[in-house]
């Protein structure tokens, strides 16, 4: 610096940069004339030594955990033999840069001749920084002199002194940065920034992200001390709902430390009162920099530079944090402004960008929907605008189409995780008419994937929703209680579904009328619960009844028509009806070709079930070649793993069993390739993939493979209890199954020496069909078709005549003395009258058999055909069983037309 530095007081006093003499600016004025100064040259001056060569803000920290690799990399990028190198660290705010960096200097001090850390977050403070080093080489000279002269003398200083390490922390703009840097080439440079790009001119970042799991769980526990000494899952939940972020873990455990509380109750009182969790910092400490002051200044940077990238942002904050679809955005207007918006906020590591998904950290999204009076941005107002955009930007993002069709299955499953976010939270006291809508939606796609539970929560929550904002009456009320009704149904629970689908049925003819479209669809959808829950004889007048006014109202072509006489006709078959079935299917069938063609997904339905309605009547010339035709239609049309061709392919393989070694092979290998293709399509828990296990377990039972079928049994009952309940009516089928392999296995395993296990089989074999006849009486009832097969099939291992005759009576009162199952109890009847010598008995219930069975099923059904083996056997006094007692018949999927 030239001329004086001059100083001035008192009233009207002036201050001049530089005067070559005095002036007087008024009466009272006193004048000190400092002595002009000159820096010595810098090459001149030696730097700082030993422990003094730097002047880094902190120690190092205690609490470094997880960023060894880190360390490393920056140890690689400035090596020593490397004159010049820069390195810049970039990441989210409060993602331990600073920290990171402050860690390798200390590491590494002793290989630079000065270590000088410079704040860098404005052109001021980082002019401030440099002078700052005059300042300590020189304290006595310094003092008088310009803050811009003596960071001109410390570059000139830095220059002539190689060797030294320079850190400038917290950078927000590179143009800052850029012509200090470009003049300093003896050392190394290392930066650290919130901002990801601009940088490729100096070097290429390296982005630091949060700790992995382990590491942020350890850095909470250590920070927390004792406190932290719960359980380790509290510390680790804590940890992720802090999305592992170094200073959100510090803070929290500073505070755990000082208040003396557990990780589950910060945990808590982070969920109850977030904004002030976000905000307080521990007494004591020296930093006082919390979560919610680290991104304050960011979220003003980014909305004073863009309002709409902040609109963005609080919008996403009420999303899933990852893998969020970018094209959920195209709402927000001109795609090139959105762009711009995205690139700032990924500029300030606000959200990172993985085309096509975007990914948001968990914590950025909880202060982003926090509400925070000292935030302008985050005002209530503000909080409650964003979560309604975010409700219409998921609603707009849904696949168009009334129906859920497997090609939209992908756009489903990406939206599934920000819907759920986005539900839990919000409080459903607070839902709107687009969250209904939303909840109704995803509850209709989770019942179309088997996940009856969640689709039962959301939509109970929709219809309360629906109740409360549109009245009970409203038709958007009254089609959510419908759709309840169906879930209540797939999931067993016809208790609640049978007297919902009533009321409906009664508010719909009241509100809309009894010829109402959606008045039918409820009258149908309650005929299949009671053809569930095995009273055909309330289900077929019902199915009759809706048949009639579809026809009359809607046509005898429509849609819902074709579907009304398929539901009758299968109500027909279960009531063991195949007279009046097996006309129906045709007759649908056909009129279904004629209106929409041989290809059309609803005609290949009719197809499959007019395939099952001839299975039934035992006429596999005709049941083969349809499921065939059926199963390579579906293929065609719809693809190999698509749900319908599954479901053919299962059908065709449970046909196949009934045809001897040969066709018994060919199940087993149908099974396991549907098998493997519902994993794959539908997924291992899918109620449908755990009825294609079942069924597999039965033909490898069938086919003597009587291990394997009883693992599988097992392995498929532990998931049936687990994924649909221990009372849902496929469950109670597969541990019926269960049973019957037990059996089977105990009495092919005592002939081969295992006369103890045998023992063990058959009395886990007694104990499963007692429970499930316990559970089946509570749930279904009685009279229920499963619950009298569960009985049959206790009396069939105690070879017990007396329990046998019992279930029949009941058969022949509840189904009627022609129905199928009625015929084959007859049968076991016969077998346990044979298996305790009373041939004459067994005889003449035989006969009985013989006659029913001709009249009713044919000459040439199999059932027919078998009781007749057994009678000539019977006639010819042998006492020894033709068959023994094996697993009950495979439940197969008929899907019904809803």
């Amino acid at each position: 610096m030239s001329g004086a530095s001059l100083e001035a007081s008192g009233e009207r006093s002036a201050a001049v940069h530089s005067n070559a003499g005095i002036i007087s600016t008024g009466p009272g004025t006193t004048f000190y004339t400092a002595p002009a100064v000159r820096l010595p040259p810098a090459q001149t001056v030696a730097g700082p030594r030993g422990p003094s060569n730097h002047n880094l803000p902190r120690p190092p920290n205690a609490l470094f955990v997880g960023r060894d690799d880190d360390l490393k990399r920056l140890g690689t990028a400035l090596a020593a033999e490397r004159p010049l190198s820069t390195q810049i660290v970039v990441g989210l705010g409060g993602v331990g840069k600073t920290s990171l960096t402050l860690q390798y200097a200390h590491r590494h001090r002793a290989r630079y001749t000065t270590v000088w850390w410079i704040t860098a977050d404005s052109p001021d403070a980082i002019t401030a920084g440099l002078a700052a080093l005059t300042s300590r080489l020189l304290p006595d000279l310094a003092a008088p002199a310009t803050t811009n002269a003596l960071a001109e003398w410390a570059i000139t200083w830095f220059q002539t002194h190689p060797g030294w390490l320079v850190v400038f922390d917290n950078a927000d703009d590179p143009s800052h940065l850029a012509p200090v840097i470009g003049q300093l080439d003896t050392g190394h440079h290392l930066i650290t920034s919130r901002r990801t790009a601009g940088w490729h001119h100096l070097a290429q970042p390296v982005r630091l992200d949060t700790l992995h799991p382990d590491d942020a769980t350890e850095l909470l526990t250590r920070t927390a001390g004792p406190y932290a000494t719960v359980e380790s899952r509290d510390a680790a939940a804590l940890a992720a709902e802090l999305g592992h972020l170094p200073l959100a873990l510090e803070q929290a455990g500073a505070y755990i430390n000082n208040h003396g509380i557990s990780c589950g109750a910060y945990l808590e009182r982070l969920r109850r009162y977030p904004a002030r969790m976000f905000a307080t910092a521990y007494a004591g400490s020296t930093d006082r920099r919390t979560i919610a002051r680290v991104w304050r200044v960011t979220l003003s940077t980014i909305a004073d530079r863009d309002p709409l990238a902040a609109e963005i942002l609080s919008t996403l904050a009420w999303l899933a944090p990852d893998r969020l679809p970018q094209d959920l955005l195209a709402g927000f207007g001109d795609p090139l402004a959105v762009d711009d918006a995205l690139a700032l906020l990924a500029g300030y590591s606000m959200i990172t960008k993985m085309p096509p998904h975007l990914r948001v950290h968990r914590l950025v999204q909880a202060v982003a929907r926090t509400a925070d009076p000292a935030d302008p941005l985050r005002t209530e107002e503000a909080i409650l605008a964003a979560r309604e955009r975010a409700a219409r930007v998921l609603l707009d993002g849904l696949p168009e189409g009334a129906s859920i069709e497997v090609p939209q299955w992908a756009r489903w499953r990406s939206l599934r995780p920000h819907i759920e976010a986005f539900m839990e939270l919000t409080p459903p006291a607070d839902d709107t008419a687009d969250v209904v809508r939303l909840l109704h939606a995803l509850s209709r796609f989770l019942l179309d994937q088997g996940h009856v539970a969640q689709a039962a929560a959301f939509s109970e929550r929709a219809l309360a929703g629906g109740e409360r904002l549109l009245g009970p009456d409203n038709p958007g009320t009254l089609t959510s209680r419908n759709h309840l009704g169906n879930i209540y149904r797939a999931a067993g629970d016809l208790g609640r579904a049978i007297p919902l689908y009533e009321s409906t049925v009664a508010d719909r003819e009241r509100v809309l009328g009894p010829d109402h479209p959606d008045t039918l669809s409820t009258r149908n959808y309650l005929a299949n619960a009671y053809r569930d829950s095995g009273r055909v004889t309330w289900s077929i007048p019902l199915y009759e009844r809706t048949l009639a006014d579809r026809e009359r109202v809607l046509g005898p072509d429509h849609m819902d028509t074709f579907l009304s006489r398929n539901n009758l006709a299968s109500g027909y078959r279960d009531a063991g009806d195949l007279g009046r079935a097996v006309p129906l299917f045709e007759a649908t069938s056909a009129d279904a070709e004629r209106v929409l063609g041989d290809n059309h997904p609803r005609t290949l339905l009719f197809r499959n079930n007019l395939a099952t309605a001839y299975e039934a009547a035992g006429d596999l010339e005709r049941a083969l070649p349809l499921y065939e035709r059926t199963v390579a239609d579906r293929e065609r049309q719809l693809g190999h793993a698509h749900p319908d061709t599954l479901t053919s392919r299962n059908n065709l393989a449970g046909a196949l069993q009934e045809t001897g070694a040969t066709g018994l092979e060919r199940a087993v290998g149908l099974y396991e390739r549907t098998l493997a293709e519902s994993e794959l399509v539908l997924g291992l828990e899918h109620p449908r993939t755990l009825l294609v296990r079942n069924n597999l377990a039965d033909a490898l039972s069938q086919s003597g493979e009587c291990e394997r079928a009883v693992a599988t049994w097992e392995s498929v009952l532990a998931d049936s209890e687990r994924v649909l309940g221990s009372d849902h009516p496929d469950t109670l089928l597969v541990r019926g199954n269960l049973a019957a392999g037990l059996l089977e296995r105990s009495e092919t395993g005592a002939a081969g020496g295992r006369e103890a296990g045998g023992v063990a089989d058959r009395e886990r074999a007694v104990a499963l069909w007692e429970s499930v006849i316990g559970d089946a009486r509570r749930v279904l009832g009685d009279d229920h078709p499963d619950t009298l097969l569960a009985r049959s099939n206790l009396a069939r291992a105690h070879r017990s005549a007396e329990a046998t005759a019992s279930v029949l009576a009941d058969c022949v009162r509840v189904l009627g003395p022609g129905h199928p199952r009625t015929l084959t109890t007859r049968r076991d009847l016969a077998r346990a009258h044979r298996a305790a010598g009373e041939l004459p008995e067994a005889i003449a219930v035989c006969e009985r058999a013989v006659r029913d069975s001709t009249r009713e099923l044919g000459d040439d059904h199999r059932l027919t055909r078998t009781m007749r083996g057994e009678l000539a056997s019977l006639r010819r006094k042998l006492v020894t069983m033709v068959t023994p007692y094996g697993p009950g018949a495979s439940h197969r999927v008929v899907r019904t037309a809803d």
